[in-house]
């Protein structure tokens, strides 16, 4: 009984030391999805402390666009290569995985935006639907050395009262 406690305290611990994250599980739809239609090293997932700003505007601005009837609640973010102006051919790649390997249908037909974004969205799922969106910044981010953020968002539908 000693020795189990004494387990669990160790790896809280060492959690604690090194900042681990011990209940965040790692999307793999995302993953899978980012992984095909933009891969290392060419483009590079973004860390979770790089571009915070551009994250969250991103983030809100899918939220605000869908009129607030979904939430995001998951998140992937990849930097694009220096220069890239591939945007549509990696959103090209996003379809087809998520039409191909995920049976999904897009919500719209071709591209959501404005001046700053672009999106694509899908649903996918027989029974329990989930959703899923493809966002594209329209221009380099600020200091950033001429690099777009791509971000790979799942969201659910907002319950209705």
């Amino acid at each position: 009984m000693k020795f189990r406690l004494l387990a669990v305290l160790l790896v809280l611990v060492c959690c604690a030391l090194t900042s681990c994250k011990t209940i965040e599980p790692a999307n793999s739809t995302l993953k899978d999805l980012q992984e095909w239609a933009s891969p290392e090293p060419y483009d590079s997932v973004s860390p979770e402390h790089e571009q915070r700003r551009a994250k969250a505007a991103m983030v809100q601005w899918v939220e605000r666009y869908l009129k607030r009837e979904y939430r995001v609640v998951g998140q992937r973010f990849v930097l694009t290569a220096p220069g890239s102006t591939d945007g549509a051919v990696i959103g090209s790649k996003a379809h087809q995985y998520v039409t191909q390997n995920l049976g999904g249908a897009m919500q719209a037909d071709g591209w959501f935006g404005d001046d700053n974004y672009r999106m694509f969205f899908w649903t996918f799922g027989d029974g329990s639907p989930r959703y899923v969106a493809f966002v594209l910044t329209r221009d380099f981010l600020p200091d950033a050395g001429e690099r777009g953020m791509v971000g790979y968002l799942e969201l659910t539908p907002v319950a209705k009262n």
